[in-house]
């Protein structure tokens, strides 16, 4: 009889230690783990093991928080495990940690140095800048710092741009982008200073105002054209007809504001009239009532009938009448 009743307590004892066993939840948590920019679940950072798929599913769903800064580690411990299991409500009494104490998790990143900033500024700059005509020193004045994104480095497009597209001398700034999957990374400002040596139009001495620019009074010669403001002249045919509209001193550039172009007709000049078809010619005479250069338009007085008409200036001397 006792023998029976003992090989009972041993069967029963067993099929609880079975019971508790098959119960049992195993978390085998990892040692070093790097991921995609993420919110990280227990299933990122551990191995989940047990008979019950339902509270395994429920465990490995958990959140622990996100991924770290690119370049920086996350240290998740066991401890923490354990508070994230409590408030999710899964009691501890059927859990077992194994491996590691506690997961270092860090984050898929790419480091785009400050040196690989400056070369596609300066690539970008050199492009916006390049002339057949021109010298140019850039100097950098800023050095930008590394950057770290958290995309794989096949995955980044860099790109550069002016920030003021009409400005490419003298304090220059070029805006450097680091593009992913259409999101922008980055935008990092990269700073120059462009020096730019040409050769311009210069006075050989001083010309007064209403004088014509011809190759007596005005020389080619190579000047820094950095702080020169408004339209230069890079050959001096290109001043043929132009005069003065000030009077300008010695070894000046020239610059389009200086300079202006005589009208063809002025105001006062007895001009020729004409209107012209396919099939015929009218000629009569008009007072111009207004200064133009060829090609445009502007107020005449027929002398026979005093009626003001518009014409386009064709030379010095005709104007054909507009209707």
């Amino acid at each position: 009889m006792k023998s029976k009743v003992f090989l009972y307590l041993v069967m029963t004892f067993l099929a609880v230690m079975i019971t508790a066993q098959a119960s049992q939840i195993e978390i085998d948590i990892m040692d070093k783990v790097t991921l995609k920019e993420k919110i990280i679940t227990i299933r990122d950072i551990s191995q989940v093991t047990g008979d019950d798929d339902t509270l395994i599913k429920k465990i490995n769903d958990i959140e622990v928080g996100k991924t770290p800064w690119p370049n920086n580690h996350r240290r998740i411990d066991r401890d923490f495990f354990k508070m994230r299991l409590v408030s999710s409500g899964i009691g501890l009494s059927d859990i077992v940690f194994e491996g590691s104490k506690a997961a270092i998790v860090s984050v898929e990143a790419t480091k785009i140095t400050g040196t690989e900033i400056t070369e596609k500024a300066k690539e970008h700059l050199l492009f916006a800048t390049q002339s057949f005509n021109r010298d140019i020193t850039i100097e950098l004045e800023n050095n930008p710092g590394d950057q770290w994104v958290t995309k794989k480095r096949d995955e980044i497009y860099i790109d550069a741009s002016l920030a003021d597209g009409n400005k490419n001398r003298g304090n220059v700034v070029v805006m450097v982008m680091a593009n992913a999957d259409g999101v922008l990374l980055f935008k990092i400002p990269v700073r120059f200073n462009v020096r730019v040596f040409e050769s311009i139009a210069v006075t050989k001495k001083k010309i007064d105002r209403h004088e014509s620019l011809t190759a007596e009074n005005v020389f080619m010669a190579r000047r820094e054209t950095t702080k020169v403001s408004g339209e230069i002249f890079s050959d001096i045919e290109s001043l043929r007809g132009k005069i003065a509209s000030t009077q300008i001193v010695p070894f000046a550039v020239i610059t389009e504001e200086i300079i202006e172009t005589p009208p063809t007709i002025k105001r006062g000049d007895t001009v020729k009239l004409f209107i012209r078809t396919e099939n015929f010619k009218i000629i009569t005479k008009g007072l111009a009532q207004e200064n133009g250069v060829t090609g445009e338009i502007i107020k005449v007085q027929n002398f026979d009938t005093k009626k003001v008409l518009r014409g386009r200036i064709v030379d010095y001397e005709n104007v054909q009448i507009l209707f």
